[in-house]
């Protein structure tokens, strides 16, 4: 059995951690709409999981942030 639910846009994301960490920087900058975009783009076809979208948003937020143009946040 497959369940899978529709995000959107990812501010809905029920994140935690490291991860809401993220989501909340960029919610506060505004950028949900192109952080969506930037995720749908990154998985492609593949249903990520609540796991997968945590892991990136912790994991990858450099990325992210770069991506978004949020230069002043990089390491």
């Amino acid at each position: 059995m497959e369940y899978t639910m529709k995000i959107e846009p990812l501010g809905q994301f029920k994140a935690w951690g490291k991860g809401l960490e993220t989501l909340n920087t960029v919610r506060e900058r505004g950028g949900l709409v192109k952080l969506t975009e930037l995720c749908e783009s990154f998985f492609g076809d593949s249903i990520p999981t609540d796991t997968d979208i945590y892991d990136w948003l912790w994991f990858d937020s450099d990325f992210i942030y770069k991506s978004l143009g949020y230069d002043d946040l990089l390491d």
